[in-house]
């Protein structure tokens, strides 16, 4: 398994113990704390030079695990659904960017909840929007040889794609099982969501494309009642080679996880 951490270039994030001012002392830091990659934080490409990030992430040996992509719907009001069309067609061409980014920085891509929130009143109607919206991305990250990652989000925040169960049976049932899709699976999501995570990790198979490594209260691991190398050894052992990355509040303090960020990780590549 590889691990990165979330920074961000344009705009500040709970997410992050780096500002996005301080995006270079973020990458600094992972290079340092035995990180392999860095989660990118991107909402527009009006400023952003692929170029450049590309090789400051080469510089300091890092990868780029996905692309964050939330941003812009608070600060835009990006949506697959629940919003007029013009609205969709923007988020469709973002997420096209967000593609065309993936290719060069050789990452995946989150579809988080810019999706869109649906409604428990409309769920079925809101599905096949977001199955519908979805088509042109799918063929688009097809063609480009790029991995759409889909986050299961607990219901607190969105009522689609609760848990990696109804996330499969989206991929699945309602998208038509392509195979540029995956779930993205969130530990602290799943805490609230899954029936337990051995069964989801077999539900996913070989759907789990990312990891996020949050605890149970969403502070940085250790710090709420996760089992983190139970299920990290459990990912593991099911053939999952690829990203496990932090994205936890800046809680107990900024001081202690990146003081303790590399011994976790350690810690974690014994297993």
């Amino acid at each position: 398994m590889k691990f990165s951490a979330t920074v961000t270039l344009q705009y500040d994030t709970i997410f992050s113990s780096f500002s996005h001012e301080e995006y270079l002392k973020g990458l600094d830091w992972m290079q340092q704390s035995c990180l392999d990659g860095a989660e990118l934080c991107i909402s527009s490409y009006s400023d952003i030079d692929l170029g450049r990030v590309k090789a400051e992430l080469d510089e300091r040996g890092l990868g780029c695990s996905t692309i964050s992509t939330g941003q812009a719907r608070g600060i835009e009001g990006l949506s697959l659904i629940g919003v007029p069309a013009d609205i969709t067609k923007r988020t469709q061409e973002r997420f096209m960017q967000h593609i065309d980014a993936a290719k060069v920085l050789g990452s995946k891509v989150t579809i988080g909840l810019m999706r869109g929130l649906g409604s428990l009143e409309t769920m079925d109607r809101d599905l096949a929007d977001l199955s519908e919206a979805m088509k042109p991305l799918v063929a688009y990250a097809d063609q480009k040889g790029v991995t759409l990652c889909l986050e299961a989000i607990n219901r607190y925040e969105t009522a689609l794609l609760n848990s990696a169960e109804a996330t499969m049976d989206f991929i699945v049932n309602d998208l038509g099982n392509p195979g540029c899709v995956g779930i993205l699976w969130d530990l602290f999501h799943a805490n609230i969501e899954d029936i337990g995570f051995k069964q989801s990790i077999d539900i996913m198979g070989s759907r789990l494309q990312h990891v996020h490594l949050a605890d149970s209260n969403r502070m940085f691991p250790g710090y709420g009642h996760t089992d983190f190398a139970g299920v990290l050894k459990a990912v593991k052992e099911s053939g999952y080679s690829q990203y496990c990355s932090f994205e936890c509040l800046n809680q107990p303090s900024v001081e202690i996880i990146l003081k303790d960020t590399a011994a976790w990780v350690r810690s974690m590549r014994e297993l």
